[in-house]
């Protein structure tokens, strides 16, 4: 009776026993499970989160979005957008703020994305300092120098001691009664030299050319009649079409006057009296820029440009009392003229370029409107202003790097207008106050008003825009 609950227990202990060490087993084989498969798991996870993170993020944003409302609207910036300046294309940063060289606003753009180069220029290079040391580049400034074009004639000696010489149509120019030459005879070695003056024109009805009469002084040596001479004769530039009309010697500053006008970057012909954004696109901030000694601020009509005045509140009678607008008048030294050396000119046909640097490393080809060249220098009508360096050693190569890859140019900063800004000029047509077609005044000026975005042709038409709105916008619109 005794030994059966000791049998009993022992078989419960055996029990008992094989009961842990089942569950020892398991926890053994779990672990071992854990230690073996976390990479796997953590790999498989990994994986599951990238293939679904644009979903999570998406989720992520709206929870975000909720709870911390519209507090930071204007830090969320697109993954695919960034800042950056267009005086100082370097300054790129993916946040807004302010250019740290020259104190701009940064412009909004997508990464990768082109933008249009500002106006007036047709190509601009960035180029490295190893580039630039390989190219040989080497620039001067444009400065205002007394030149006279040199004008070789062929003639002969007459009886009366005077010298006859023709000269074409094209060089008429150049010409002019009172006009002091030099004659020799052998043009090679220079003898017989003597000084005379030019003292008749006349045209030949025949062949349309000009026969100049020349007289030489008493004291130089008699040329036997029907010699063959050579004739010299230099006119200053300053004395020609279009120079002569050029403003010369600006007037001395009068109290109150404008040291400054402020301008757009991507606008240049853009000015205006005071801060704000650009009229043509309402994108960048206009920026000062201060006067050189030889420029005023003086006032113009755009659509007359005979019609100008000294002062800011001056109206066109013409456009129906229309404001005059801004601009910058740059006055030439008396005798002198504006240059630029001869290898800076690129002549590509249709067209002559000289490359701008804008500033260290940076180039813009620039289209420039130049006269007869004067030896080693062209006088400049227009295209650039004095003080502006151009390259005058490697212009050719970097006119060449363009032509043969315009990406080149294009990859930096852009190379002209979107489809997108020209939509709007094609569709409206014309200037909705004074009729004229859009283009015609230079790049028109987009303007809001009542809701609506209407384009004018000048910067002068805003005022009577705002002033009338329901007199120029019931027009029919141009098809």
């Amino acid at each position: 009776m005794t030994h059966e609950p000791t049998q009993d227990a022992a078989n419960s202990a055996d029990a008992l026993t094989r009961l842990k060490n089942a569950q020892r087993a398991v926890r053994n084989t779990i672990r071992t499970l854990q230690v073996r498969l976390r990479f796997i798991v953590i790999l498989a996870a990994a994986l599951v989160v990238a293939g679904q993170w644009d979903t999570l993020r998406n989720h992520w944003d709206k929870l975000t979005s909720r709870l911390i409302g519209d507090r930071l609207p204007s830090r969320i910036v697109p993954p695919d957008t960034e800042y950056f300046c267009p005086m100082d294309p370097v300054v790129v940063s993916m946040t807004p703020g302010k250019c740290d060289i020259c104190n701009m606003a940064l412009v909004r753009r997508k990464i990768g994305d082109t933008s249009p180069l500002p106006s007036g220029v047709l190509a601009r290079m960035q180029l490295s300092p190893y580039r630039m040391q390989l190219a040989g580049i080497q620039t001067a400034p444009a400065d205002y120098r007394p030149i006279a074009h040199e004008l070789h004639l062929t003639g002969i000696a007459r009886k009366d001691g005077q010298i006859e010489c023709r000269v074409s149509a094209r060089d008429r120019a150049f010409v002019a009664a009172g006009q002091a030459a030099e004659v020799c005879v052998d043009e090679s070695s220079g003898q017989a030299k003597a000084k005379g003056q030019v003292t008749s024109l006349d045209v030949n009805p025949h062949d349309s050319h000009t026969n100049v009469a020349i007289h030489l002084e008493e004291s130089a040596p008699v040329i036997a009649f029907g010699t063959n001479v050579f004739a010299t004769v230099h006119k200053p530039i300053a004395e020609l079409e279009p120079f002569r009309s050029l403003p010369t010697n600006a007037p001395p500053l009068v109290k109150g006057e404008l040291l400054a006008l402020y301008t757009c970057p991507q606008h240049p012909e853009v000015f205006a009296t005071a801060r704000g954004r650009c009229p043509v696109d309402r994108n960048n901030e206009l920026q000062r820029r201060g006067l050189l000694d030889n420029q005023r601020v003086r006032w113009w009509c755009p659509m007359h440009p005979n019609v100008t005045s000294d002062q800011a509140d001056a109206s066109c009678a013409a456009c129906g009392e229309m404001k005059l607008v801004p601009r910058i008048v740059t006055y030439r030294p008396t005798g002198k003229v504006l240059t630029v050396p001869e290898s800076a000119v690129v002549d590509t046909g249709t067209r002559k370029v000289v490359f701008v640097e804008q500033m260290p490393g940076m180039f813009d080809s620039i289209e420039i409107s130049v006269g007869p060249r004067c030896g080693d220098v062209y006088p400049v009508v227009s295209g650039i202003e004095p003080g502006q360096r151009v390259v005058v050693n490697g212009a050719f190569l970097l006119d060449a790097e363009t032509r043969l890859n315009p990406g080149l140019a294009a990859s930096y900063f852009g190379a002209g207008r979107s489809a997108r800004d020209e939509l709007p000029v094609s569709k409206q047509g014309t200037c909705p106050v004074t009729g004229k077609p859009l283009g015609s005044m230079g790049t028109p000026v987009s303007i809001t008003i009542n809701g609506q975005t209407v384009q004018l042709c000048c910067e002068g038409c805003e005022e009577r825009l705002r002033k009338s709105p329901e007199k120029y916008l019931s027009r029919p619109k141009s098809r």
